[in-house]
């Protein structure tokens, strides 16, 4: 049973990404995935986007999950770590006018170009509308007072001064977490913190975008796991972690021209230009310490490696494959952490601007049965540029009550 509707999708998939346009001729025709293209993309994968296709008309919403979604009130500023939801597993913290970055992603490249292997670039106006919304959503919280507005200067001024940030932390190389980092870098004049290889591929797209090398070794600095470093009042440590795997196999691993074990030496790879040439390269996870507060990102994993046995204040942990759902009570368990933020949920090829929605191979009831089990932790949910604060534990041992909404 499962064999035949296997091969029926698998036909199925063959067609839908055989279906091209001669920009020559402008007529559409069918051509053979029987040369670079069938190589780029296996069936397998071919099948996933095709039914990524095929569902993303009737993905949930926010407005499905009401209850999990937090976020501060204009009323009532706070004083504390303000995280922001950039969409994918893109996060800005703040605290007393620091700001770090980790895996900012704008442009939101579409399904097709991926899927068809086609060029794909960052989209200056949509990071330029991603860091405007940013600092906007900096500018109005910090305005507001308990007792009422800041003048409508004073929000103008702040606007003007809010985009610099202390540091760009990246998990791992992948478009979706790097594509926009040297625009970004070049704007907010952040240093990128990144393995090597990441560094590598942000410094010679940066070279190709035009930016004169912002992601370069200048600007950037190459960490492993086990290191850490202080950037104002960031304690940034530096741990392992996994990439999901998607039918057995981390996407976009390697170089396309690269095989799996190759005893010759290639040439210099040139600047990456499309998706699978934005390989991930070694995963990182950060495990972040500012204002006694402890914050542990990552963005993804398998049960192979799991987080450290360090009880935090904020676990964000991506979803968005099975293998991260199947680490994630083991990863709870080590981090016992007062909120829990599952992250990389939503559908990354829509733009910011439609909205949020799940992706198509999350499953967040899961997620919130897993979470269900947690007694002392409180599943939370953010939504794009709407900024949370935060909030303090009573003492060491204090849990987030689950009955009240932050």
């Amino acid at each position: 049973m499962v064999a035949w509707r296997l091969v029926i999708l698998r036909a199925l998939a063959s067609k839908y990404f055989e279906w091209l346009i001669d920009n020559s001729t402008k007529k559409a025709r069918w051509l053979s995935l029987s040369h670079c293209r069938r190589r780029r993309y296996p069936w397998r994968v071919r099948i996933f986007l095709w039914l990524i296709f095929s569902a993303q008309a009737f993905g949930a919403g926010l407005n499905h999950y009401a209850q999990f979604v937090v976020h501060d009130s204009r009323a009532a500023p706070r004083d504390g770590v303000r995280v922001t939801y950039l969409g994918t597993n893109g996060y800005q913290f703040e605290f007393k006018g620091h700001a770090l970055l980790v895996d900012p992603y704008f442009s939101r490249v579409d399904l097709l170009s991926v899927a068809l292997g086609s060029r794909i670039q960052p989209n200056t106006s949509r990071i330029n509308d991603g860091l405007r919304q940013l600092a906007e959503a900096g500018a109005w919280s910090s305005a507001f007072r308990p007792h009422g507005i800041a003048p409508e200067s004073r929000v103008n001024a702040e606007l003007q001064t809010s985009s610099k940030a202390d540091a760009v932390l990246v998990t791992h190389g992948h478009f979706d977490h790097l594509l926009d980092v040297p625009l970004v870098m070049a704007k907010t004049r952040a240093r990128l913190i990144a393995s090597p290889s990441t560094i590598d591929l942000a410094g010679r797209a940066s070279l190709r975008q035009g930016y004169g090398g912002q992601a370069g070794a200048s600007s950037a600095d190459a960490v492993k796991p086990g290191d850490a470093r202080q950037i104002g009042p960031w304690k940034i440590r530096v741990l392992p972690a996994t990439h999901d795997r998607l039918f057995g196999k981390v996407p976009f691993d390697r170089p396309r021209s690269q095989p799996a074990l190759s005893a010759e030496p290639s040439r210099k790879p040139g600047p990456p230009q499309r998706a699978a040439d934005w390989i991930c390269g070694e995963p990182l996870a950060f495990l972040i310490e500012v204002n006694r507060q402890r914050i542990y990102i990552d963005s993804g994993g398998t049960p192979m490696q799991l987080p450290p046995n360090e009880h935090v204040d904020l676990a964000i942990l991506g979803m968005a494959l099975p293998d991260s759902r199947a680490r994630l009570h083991a990863a709870l368990e080590r981090l016992h952490p007062r909120y829990i933020l599952p992250s990389h949920q939503d559908d990354f090829f829509r733009p910011l601007s439609a909205g949020f929605q799940f992706g198509l191979l999350t499953d967040f009831p899961f997620v919130q049965r897993e979470c269900a089990q947690q007694n002392r932790s409180r599943l939370i949910l953010l939504d794009y540029f709407k900024p949370w604060t935060l909030p303090k534990a009573v003492n060491s041992k204090s849990q987030a009550p689950k009955s009240k909404r932050n």
